[in-house]
């Protein structure tokens, strides 16, 4: 993992006050070196000040700025720095991102875009960057990209950004994989709202990392800065800084994993495609820093790269909805997907009278028992039916190992929807398969435990498909994302019906979404399902987490091996520091099941029946997710028993 911590400061700095403002961006620059941080991102014209007004036609105020930035680049020993100043060539006056690295200053990158609207006149006293590349006070300036040890780091200033034609379009298409912007963007109410929305649109754009501070305070009369701030990465948003803190400076950092930059860029044909002109793209020039610096870093570490993940890959914290969107709106938009996919797909298939559905007293079933009662009564444009004529369910139970209350909270979920509900037993049909398992195998000794199980789900799949049959019915099927990802189903079984609701909802998630709907609703029967422990019920005290891991590992496993198409050795490194509850050998045990788990269950996932996608990560091979049924996960596996945490 390309492990780069980078960092956000913004600054309260003053208008000419060289000495003074040199003194905040040193402190900045000497508490972000002292954090760790590879990059740290500062503010436009902080130097000098943002509103020089006509004060920038004395040609000392370029002159002093160069002075001060020498001095800063002095506090920069091992650590890069962007910082914002004016600079001066021939009668040409630009607004200038400086680069700093390792005490040199290797270049200079100028705004282009200079806003003339509002309170802004920016166009009456600066030039706007040139397409060519130039030399200014014997450095490199124009469209530049920073080749560092760790990545490629670019830099655009405030307005840049704002344009419908950014400068870092071509930056990013010349391999620029950080895109920092210094911004000097006065307050209004609700624009680092605007900000945010805009930095995660253009590095979801531009598939980069988009670091963003913003200038703090009153810098000369008129305008206040907001400060504030944001590191984004396609996957959303690492850090934000505070808006209007009454200190001098603030400073905030993420760490960022370039490796999964450059696996997002590599899965995105629109991104190859547009980046095919190469390392030249609309002019853009290299500029190496790795001779100077020997080209070594030491990576952040794993531990401070997890603190920047969400408590869950598949959900909103509740804590950070007011800045990311409202936690329960995102749970109850998800669940009215699932009732509209389910409703279009029963209507227009156009053959159904009904939907069936076999509950276990589980979540999963109770989930998709909810979502088929809500379709029904979407029907015909929402004017609905009474569920009770289109929807019906069954408990089917082997007296041997299905409990009391697995029945009882089926039953209590089925009577409170308004839906019929019926009980047949399954035990002697099971006696027969196993009489007849025993004669195929040999001896009911050489019937498996395994297949013991098995058998028990396959009579209640073909029970319930014929059914179904009579009934005019669609089946739906009840396995989720985290059960198909391991193969924790049985083929010819469970995972047989005609529609399956929930296999791209992860069990967590499953279980997220009944308790939203009791915090909604008041649906007090589904507290039933909700305090039994998952189990499918085909052995004595089975419990699928015994058989399996817990759920929440098993689903950070599944994002982090799935989606962000990690190693399994840091899967490992990562689910160590996010389940600490857990021993870090538990988990790499767990991880290594996980991986076998998931490698050799693809042929089964290959026989899914019709799912239906709402999430981002998706393991339907119709879809999306192209995955090989015969491979080898050996080097994988081998890596992983080698691994150590950093």
């Amino acid at each position: 993992m390309r492990l780069v911590r980078i960092g956000i400061a913004s600054v309260s700095v003053k208008v000419g006050d060289y000495s003074g403002n040199l003194d905040r961006l040193a402190a900045t620059i000497s508490a972000a070196r002292d954090q760790g941080v590879h990059l740290l991102v500062t503010p436009e014209l902080a130097v000098s000040g943002y509103s020089l007004e006509d004060r920038i036609w004395w040609s000392d105020v370029a002159k002093r700025s160069w002075d001060a930035l020498a001095e800063l680049a002095t506090h920069c020993k091992g650590i890069s720095t962007f910082v914002g100043l004016p600079v001066r060539t021939n009668a040409h006056v630009y607004n200038a991102a400086a680069f700093i690295h390792d005490g040199a200053v290797h270049g200079l990158i100028l705004k282009k875009h200079l806003p003339t609207h509002s309170i802004f006149y920016e166009g009456r006293n600066w030039t706007p960057g040139p397409d060519e590349n130039m030399t200014i006070n014997g450095v490199p300036a124009g469209n530049l990209v920073f080749e560092m040890p760790y990545g490629n780091v670019t830099a655009e200033v405030c307005e840049d950004l704002w344009s419908a034609a950014s400068p870092a379009d071509a930056r990013v298409r010349a391999g620029a994989e950080i895109v920092c912007n210094l911004s000097a963007s006065p307050f209004l109410p609700h624009k680092h709202e605007d900000r945010r929305e805009l930095v995660l649109g253009t590095t979801n754009r531009l598939a980069c990392v988009y670091a963003y501070t913003n200038l703090l305070g009153l810098d000369n009369s008129r305008l206040v800065f907001d400060g504030g701030g944001l590191i984004a990465t396609p996957e959303g948003v690492i850090t934000e800084a505070p808006i209007l803190s009454r200190k001098y400076w603030t400073l905030e950092t993420g760490v960022v994993d370039l490796d999964q930059l450059a696996r997002i860029r590599a899965e995105n044909t629109t991104w190859r495609t547009d980046a095919t002109n190469g390392h030249d793209a609309n002019g853009c020039s290299h500029v190496s820093t790795i001779t100077v610096s020997g080209g070594d870093w030491s990576a952040a570490s794993v531990s401070d790269y997890v603190k920047s993940m969400p408590n869950s890959f598949f959900y909103p914290d509740v804590e950070a909805s007011a800045g990311s969107g409202n936690a329960e709106l995102y749970l109850d938009e998800l669940y009215d997907a699932l009732v509209l996919g389910l409703r279009d797909y029963f209507e227009k298939v156009g053959v159904f009278e009904k939907i069936l559905i076999a509950l276990s007293g589980g979540r999963d079933s109770a989930l998709c028992l909810l979502a088929a009662v809500d379709a029904i009564k979407a029907l015909d444009g929402g004017k609905g039916e009474k569920p009770a004529d289109r929807v019906a369910t069954a408990y089917l139970p082997n007296e041997a190992y299905s409990s009391s209350a697995t029945q009882d909270a089926a039953q209590a979920l089925a009577e409170a929807l308004g839906v019929p509900f019926q009980v047949v037993s399954i035990a002697a049909e099971c006696k027969i398969a196993l009489t007849k398992a025993a004669e195929l195998a040999g001896g009911e000794d050489r019937v498996t435990p395994l297949a013991r199980q098995n058998l028990q789900a396959r009579v209640r799949g073909n029970m319930m498909l014929n059914w179904a049959n009579s009934e005019n019915a669609l089946l739906l099927v009840t396995s989720n994302l985290s059960e198909g990802a391991v193969g924790y189903t049985t083929t010819g079984g469970d995972n047989q019906g005609g529609y399956s609701p929930i296999a791209n909802i992860p069990k967590t998630l499953v279980t997220r979404l009944l308790e939203r709907v009791v915090e909604r609703e008041g649906l007090d029967a589904l507290t039933k399902v909700l305090v039994i422990p998952p189990s499918a019920e085909l052995a004595d005290d089975q419990r699928d987490e015994d058989d399996l891991m817990p759920y929440d590992v098993l689903d950070d496993l599944l994002y982090l091996f799935a989606r962000r198409r990690m190693t399994l050795a840091n899967c490992w490194r990562i689910v160590v520091c996010r389940h600490d509850e857990h021993d870090a050998e538990q988990l790499r045990k767990w991880t290594a099941d996980f991986g076998r788990l998931f490698a050799y269950n693809q042929w089964k996932r290959e026989q899914l029946p019709v799912a239906l996608k709402v999430m981002d990560l998706d393991l339907d091979p119709k879809t999306g997710f192209r995955f090989p049924v015969t491979q080898s996960i050996d080097g994988e596996l081998a890596e992983l028993a080698d691994a150590t945490i950093e």
